[in-house]
């Protein structure tokens, strides 16, 4: 029993330690972060909504070393939304997000959408090598196809997307709980 103690307290010294040098080499991501804004104040679209269709990087997501490659993957992703390519937005997202939303489903949803003004704030790291990407972009529809909650033509979004790595390469995956805040483009 007396054994115990000693190794006990070389574990803790030890996990502290790594926990040290985990910081000093990747830094403090909460220190490192550029501040997300408000919905009400961005994004705020190039001409008119929903703005350019170029999915942009802030300065601290470029700093992330797979920041090119969640930007290609997120511009497919929108140019599939906008250009009403069904199939193209499937090789974007992991099965389970193409069985839960088929053709005619995502025909309905997305008919009248076209999104815009895309910015990719923060891309950290999630559970099980997934990343989340922290992203604002504004999205215009036909009020009926707009969410149930708040049908309006014109929609600011803050969202967290969830990425996932494949045997086909990154992909989103299944949408997080809570993790979309639309508001209306006319609300300060």
């Amino acid at each position: 029993m007396l054994w115990a103690l000693p190794i006990t307290a070389v574990a803790l010294v030890g996990a502290v330690a790594a926990g040290l040098f985990a910081r000093n080499v990747y830094g403090d991501v909460a220190q490192r972060a550029e501040p997300v804004p408000e919905s009400s104040a961005a994004p705020t679209p190039e001409g008119d909504p929903p703005g350019t269709g170029r999915v942009a990087l802030s300065e601290g997501a470029r700093r992330h070393p797979d920041a090119e490659t969640v930007q290609q993957l997120l511009q497919e992703h929108f140019d599939a939304i906008n250009e009403n390519k069904y199939y193209q937005w499937r090789n974007t997202v992991v099965r389970a997000k193409r069985i839960n939303q088929p053709f005619e489903q995502w025909q309905q949803e997305y008919r009248t959408t076209e999104d815009g003004t895309v910015v990719i704030h923060r891309i950290v790291p999630g559970p099980e090598a997934t990343m989340r990407v922290i992203m604002t972009f504004v999205s215009t529809q036909d009020p009926a196809d707009a969410p149930k909650s708040m049908p309006a033509e014109c929609l600011r979004w803050r969202v967290v997307y969830r990425i996932v790595p494949t045997s086909e390469g990154l992909r989103l995956g299944q949408g997080l709980p809570d993790s979309s805040l639309p508001r209306r483009c006319a609300e300060n």
